[in-house]
């Protein structure tokens, strides 16, 4: 009697702990992770790609030397989804509605894999934003707004002597699209605390040198139209790994069949914006993701920024080299002729394209070998585009006037400091991003002396075919007129 007792009694305290266990093994809670995975490639919130920077860094603080011109690209702030994100975007609340029926009745094929309450309550609640539509589409969100001002004040604070008030200090450019205007407006805000409407500042619109990539048209018909540029990324999405995810995550939300893989796509790109619009709330998309499915996800992107405008096509440099061309230009400018006093800042207003090709023409960042399909786990340590290319990414280069001193390793009048989202990079012969100038001549000669955009001109994959359809076309013309 006693012996069964003691059964009943341990019968009793073990039962509902291991039922607990169980439950607990089963559901995942992965909107309260204490530490989630918060890389998205480019649409990445700058805070996240910006951590582990101190608050104490003083990279800009060169012992014995001045600065005397900046320059920077700047990428914008977090934006709306694109016009042609819309629609799919949307279906997500028809999606949502199944993933909750499936719950409700309990369609579980794994479970294995499932959410937890808290995060099947909180994807339940959500909703589509009916201010993203078509008039609003591709904008800078307000904190994408906010962010923009920030960065520019943050500027401000390391370089007060050249970030000035006087507006004949700056020469901006920007595009004459409305997120790039807007980003504008909120850059110079954030400078001189003011609306830009009501300051003079020197500007300018010239888009073949803002983005030189959408006038090149051999890089648009080799690299950015060509099917051969994604052949990496759709070779891992048909891996086992990347299929493995898709499994995972129909089966966490109930489905008896996998998704089809856009639809997880559209999911992660729901997760990624919905960060980056409010960095401190937890998005239910990003609850269907474990941290691994993340990752894979990231690293398809990683794959397609890398042939489209890193090391994955020598057209790439060539396209680049605009910006470095222009940076040494705006620079020997001011060595040449110290008496020049401005413009002392060149601010580009850049998109995600624009500071990956340029981070590609000054050899930045080169892995070790090429990212391809096989290289998953581990391959993109040095190119991440999330990393690189994050909302408010920027590239900057500053140039110091120094007094020769051995003691701080200044050997040369000149130094150029590279920054890339405030950090310095890395260049061969160069000490935490600082350079001699004749250092930075050395690195970027071939760079600059090849650049002149004739690679644009030459034949193109559809050259030949447009060529015999023109010459068809003067020929109908001809005989019409006889």
């Amino acid at each position: 009697m006693l012996m069964l007792s003691f059964q009943e009694n341990m019968h009793r305290v073990f039962l509902p702990l291991l039922l607990v266990a169980l439950v607990r093994s089963q559901d995942t809670c992965l909107s309260s992770e204490e530490e989630p995975y918060l890389l998205f490639g480019t649409k990445t919130a700058y805070i996240f790609a910006h951590k582990g920077l101190s608050n104490n860094n003083r990279a800009h603080e060169v012992p014995g030397c001045k600065p005397i011109a900046f320059w920077l690209m700047n990428r914008h702030g977090s934006h709306n989804p694109e016009s042609n994100e819309i629609k799919e975007l949307q279906n997500l609340e028809k999606l949502k509605d199944n993933i909750i029926l499936n719950y409700r009745n309990h369609n579980l094929r794994n479970s294995n894999h499932r959410m937890c309450p808290a995060d099947v309550n909180l994807l339940e609640r959500w909703l589509w934003n009916p201010r993203h539509n078509q008039t609003f589409a591709g904008d800078l969100t307000s904190d994408g707004y906010m962010s923009t001002q920030q960065l520019a004040q943050a500027w401000r604070q390391k370089y007060p002597g050249l970030l000035t008030d006087n507006r004949h200090d700056y020469l901006f450019r920007f595009s004459n699209y409305q997120r790039s205007s807007t980003t504008f407006r909120a850059f110079t805000e954030g400078l001189f605390k003011t609306q830009a409407d009501g300051i003079d500042l020197p500007k300018e619109n010239d888009e073949k040198h803002i983005r030189p990539y959408k006038f090149c048209n051999t890089w648009v018909n080799n690299v950015e139209q060509n099917n051969e540029t994604l052949t990496q990324r759709e070779t891992f999405e048909s891996s086992l790994e990347y299929k493995q995810m898709v499994t995972n995550v129909s089966q966490r939300l109930g489905f008896n069949y996998d998704m089809e893989p856009q639809v997880v796509r559209n999911m992660y790109q729901m997760c990624a914006y919905n960060k980056a619009w409010d960095v401190t709330q937890i998005s239910p998309w990003c609850a269907v993701f474990s941290h691994e499915d993340l990752k894979r996800l990231e690293y398809a992107e990683d794959l397609e920024a890398y042939y489209k405008y890193g090391y994955g096509s020598d057209l790439n440099e060539k396209v680049g080299c605009v910006y470095i061309k222009d940076m040494m230009a705006f620079f020997q400018k001011h060595i040449d002729n110290e008496s020049i006093k401005r413009p002392r800042v060149s601010v580009l207003m850049a998109e995600a394209a624009g500071i990956l090709l340029a981070l590609r023409a000054s050899n930045a960042y080169r892995p070790t070998s090429p990212l391809t399909a096989e290289t998953y786990p581990g391959g993109n340590s040095r190119w991440s585009s999330s990393t690189m290319a994050p909302y408010n990414a920027n590239f900057a280069a500053i140039l110091y006037k120094c007094t020769l001193n051995g003691k701080f390793q200044i050997n040369d009048k000149y130094q150029v400091l590279f920054l890339e989202n405030e950090k310095p990079i890395s260049f061969e012969g160069c000490r935490v991003g600082l350079c001699d100038w004749s250092r930075v001549n050395t690195l970027f000669a071939n760079v600059v002396n090849s650049c002149d955009l004739k690679a644009c001109n030459v034949a193109t994959r559809g050259g030949p075919c447009v060529a015999i359809i023109l010459m068809i076309v003067v020929l109908i013309l001809k005989i019409t007129r006889l």
